[in-house]
Order: structure tokens, then sequence, then C-alpha cells
């Protein structure tokens, strides 16, 4: 199911954000809410079919200023991935799904952090508990 609210990271070339962005879908349509520190919430409209979306929008980005961007993303289980293209670089964002329908979902936000920034220490494997043989 693509509709829901994410915890979402944002990274570019000059900074990382957190924040959310609330999906709606509806016959081929797709309204997304994007909120994060420091911006307005803004709001952008594309095209969605199954789990695959694409939204092209323009918008005031704080230290980058204008930015026009075409943003590819999935919906995957309660994962969102999203590249997007833009003339200030490439634009990454990935989170969670914030739900309260079976239990509150915990935000992995530090955990992705670390992982893609290879921060972990041996006392950090909640995220991985059970993959490892030895059981880290």
């Amino acid at each position: 199911m693509i509709q829901g609210t994410f915890d979402i990271s944002i990274d570019t070339m000059k900074y990382h954000r957190r924040g959310t962005v609330a999906l709606k879908s509806n016959e081929g349509t797709i309204e997304a809410e994007l909120q994060a520190s420091d911006l307005e919430p803004m709001y952008f409209t594309g095209t969605c079919e199954d789990k695959d979306f694409v939204i092209e929008g323009s918008g005031e980005f704080g230290l980058h200023g204008h930015v026009d961007f075409t943003a590819k993303g999935n919906v995957w289980g309660n994962s969102i991935d999203i590249k997007c293209e833009s003339n200030v670089g490439p634009i990454t964002i990935f989170g969670t799904r914030i739900s309260t329908a079976a239990g509150e979902f915990k935000s992995s936000h530090e955990y992705m952090m670390a992982a893609s920034r290879a921060e972990f220490s041996a006392t950090d494997n909640t995220m991985y508990s059970g993959l490892f043989s030895d059981g880290s």
C-alpha cells in the first residue's frame, strides 16, 4: 500500500534533514505533503502505479533556494525509498512508515543514518539482531 505517513531522512550534497512525508493515492494520482525541519510544509502531485510513483515539481528548499526536481520512488512494506534528480544535484529520501493501526512502529532513523555512514559499534546491533550466525 502506497498511502501513509513516513518518518524520513533527506540527504543532499549540502545537508541532511529529518521530516515526514504523507502520501495519498487515488486512481493513478498521488498527493504528497512534505514537512522537514526548517522548511514550510510543501505539497506536490504526481502519478502512481502499484507501489511506484513519480512526482515532478519545484519548491523553495532553504539553503538550496529554488529547486526543480523529478522524484521517482516506491513503497515496499513499511519502507519508502525516493531518488530525486534536481538542478542542485541528487537527493535521496528514505524512511519508515508511521502507523498506529497495529501498534506504533518505532522510528529507525538513527539506525538508518548510522548504517548509511557505517557508524555502527558492537553495541548498536538492534537493527541486525539475528542476521548474523553469532547472533550479533
